[in-house]
């Protein structure tokens, strides 16, 4: 799972998020943030002493100076103080580009984890049980409602809830594949039938839409008769954040050089595919000047082609 954007977590004081963060950040492989940690470094005051002696307005306003310095980052796992949801443009700068888990506990789960902790400004004195579960009951219709996953932790282990999480960010942070069809293509299962076969693209591109599905891709698929419109799409996958590309350019493949340089500059894992075998046909279709710039290429294996592609990638991104 390659992470195009944040993952942020929220929840109430002591529900885990540090935990919790800790554990995806390293399963995927990424930078770790703490926001109250951040705060405290760059201040070079704990959250208890910037509370105490510049209030909690000011440390309110620390945190969203972290969340629009975050907001323009990806591929971070950020763990947030309790009370940040407090501020929508916090929230606003945060969603912006991150996908939001909401660890979800009870009062008493709370009380266990932090009741012997004394640094918590917002329950210092009186009941601490009760401090917990009416601010609770204040801020999870909140946490509720700006949620993309919540997960229930309370109960559960730190590894099953880990899995949960993990789980959960996959199927919202699909790799995504964008397959590309060339001139002529739209009229598979009509010319050539012995080289080509009978079936139409339609046909291919609903088993691909299957098997993408199996494997746990987001599949996009495009056709066009014109070179423009394909650099153009390939150009589109870059700034949406395509992870794998499979491409089958037609007869651009022999001799456009535009197209290339598309597939080279934009950094995306490319395999190339043909319904036939090029190298056992004509030898102007020998050549393929787009290969060069790609991971790969399947040919003679008709729609096969494309499936093995999506396998590859697959396997690329273990």
């Amino acid at each position: 799972m390659r992470l195009n954007k944040n993952v942020v977590f929220i929840g109430f004081m002591g529900c885990g998020k540090t935990t919790f963060g800790k554990k995806i950040s390293r399963r995927l492989k990424c930078q770790f943030i703490d926001t109250d940690k951040y705060i405290e470094n760059n201040s070079g005051m704990s959250i208890s002493d910037i509370f105490a002696s510049k209030g909690e307005a000011y440390f309110r306003s620390l945190e969203t100076d972290v969340c629009r310095e975050l907001s323009d980052k990806s591929g971070y796992v950020i763990s947030t103080g309790g009370g940040i949801i407090k501020s929508e443009e916090n929230m606003r700068l945060l969603k912006k580009n991150s996908v939001i888990v909401y660890l979800k506990a009870t009062p008493e789960h709370i009380f266990r984890n932090i009741g012997n902790d004394n640094d918590r400004p917002l329950l210092r004195g009186g009941d601490k049980m009760e401090k917990i579960t009416k601010l609770m009951n204040e801020r999870i219709p909140v946490y509720e409602s700006l949620a993309d996953i919540t997960v229930y932790v309370a109960g559960d282990t730190v590894s099953h809830v880990t899995e949960k999480i993990l789980k959960s960010l996959e199927e919202i942070l699909m790799r995504k594949i964008c397959v590309i069809h060339g001139p002529n293509l739209n009229f598979t299962g009509i010319r050539e039938k012995g080289i080509y076969g009978t079936r139409t693209l339609d046909d291919i591109n609903n088993r691909i839409k299957d098997e993408a599905q199996k494997m746990g891709f987001e599949i996009d698929i495009f056709q066009s008769n014109y070179e423009g419109a394909i650099i153009d799409k390939l150009q589109k996958c870059y700034y949406d954040n395509v992870d794998g590309i499979i491409i089958n350019p037609g007869a651009y493949t022999h001799y456009s050089y535009a197209i290339h340089d598309a597939i080279a500059s934009v950094q995306i894992p490319t395999i190339e595919v043909h319904l036939s075998n090029i190298h056992k046909r004509d030898e102007f279709r020998h050549k393929s000047v787009t290969a060069p710039a790609c991971v790969g290429q399947m040919c003679g294996f008709g729609e096969n082609g494309y499936i093995l592609a999506m396998s590859a990638l697959k396997m690329m991104f273990k």
